[in-house]
């Protein structure tokens, strides 16, 4: 049996704060990190860094591919699934279908504004992702975060602002402390890289006390056209024991994509809401 409108509104609801990095992150652990590296293993890492950055200049083309985003925290689990598009350095696209293929939310965001169209309720709303993002109470520090980046798995340093380099506790890596300026929504950036591929496996994003804001676990790398992709990306660490995960997959080079198809028009006859 079909669900009703009223109950695919309940269940779709909950996506828009998630699409837009809704994640209220707080949480301490045990450091992953131990020992700095000497000086000589150091120096090998910062060439590493270089490669990489190099590296994410090759990363630019536009991609598009399927999607399912995972929520789950103390009272629920919820799964969607929909089609994305990325395109450098910020667009990002979600397409949200029912189990009939029927699109239900469709969201798209430079990351400074964003334009969101939900089929169901027939509204659309457009805005500032960071009035919105405060509306939601979601971290200041996460809405100022290159999220398309971070999906990506890329990463691009400066060698001049890593703090520390550390050898990791399990041995996956070597962790890379990167820290930002005093007024900045967040200071430091813990970085664990594969050595060999140079593939990043989390990203530890901290405030300016040390609260972790977002852990960010990076999985099944898949070489897609210039670059790696990760197909699994799991945020954890999160308030109220919430979890996301991404899952990536299909993923192509979408050669012709534009600036112009992340945006999205508002029919006629739906109601409209703008948040400065």
């Amino acid at each position: 049996m079909l669900c009703s409108k009223r109950g695919w509104n309940r269940n779709y609801n909950f996506i828009i704060p998630i699409i837009l990095l809704c994640l209220t992150c707080f949480g301490c652990a045990r450091k992953p990190w131990t020992d700095p590296l000497d000086e000589k293993q150091a120096e090998n890492v910062i060439q590493l860094l270089e490669t990489l950055n190099s590296r994410a200049k090759l990363c630019s083309e536009g991609i598009d591919g399927e999607v399912t985003l995972s929520h789950k925290n103390l009272i629920n689990k919820k799964a969607v699934k929909g089609y994305f598009q990325l395109l450098s350095p910020t667009f990002i696209k979600f397409v949200i279908s029912n189990p009939l293929g029927q699109p239900v939310i469709a969201i798209t965001s430079d990351q400074h504004s964003f334009q969101l169209i939900n089929t169901l309720e027939k509204k659309y709303i457009s805005g500032s992702v960071y009035s919105y993002g405060l509306l939601s109470d979601i971290p200041p520090a996460l809405l100022k975060g290159n999220w398309h980046d971070w999906i990506r798995g890329i990463i691009t340093i400066d060698p001049a602002v890593v703090h520390d380099i550390r050898q990791d506790r399990k041995n996956r890596g070597i962790w890379v402390l990167v820290e930002r300026g005093k007024d900045a929504d967040y200071q430091k950036i813990h970085l664990l890289i594969e050595p060999g591929e140079g593939n990043i496996l989390s990203r530890i994003i901290e405030n300016n006390t040390g609260e972790v804001l977002a852990r960010i676990t990076y999985k099944n790398w898949i070489p897609v056209g210039n670059c790696k992709l990760p197909h699994i990306i799991e945020m954890t660490d999160l308030g109220y024991n919430t979890e996301l995960t991404i899952r990536l997959s299909d993923v192509l080079v979408a050669d012709n994509l534009d600036k112009k198809d992340f945006r999205l028009t508002a029919p006629a006859n739906y109601i409209k809401q703008i948040i400065p």
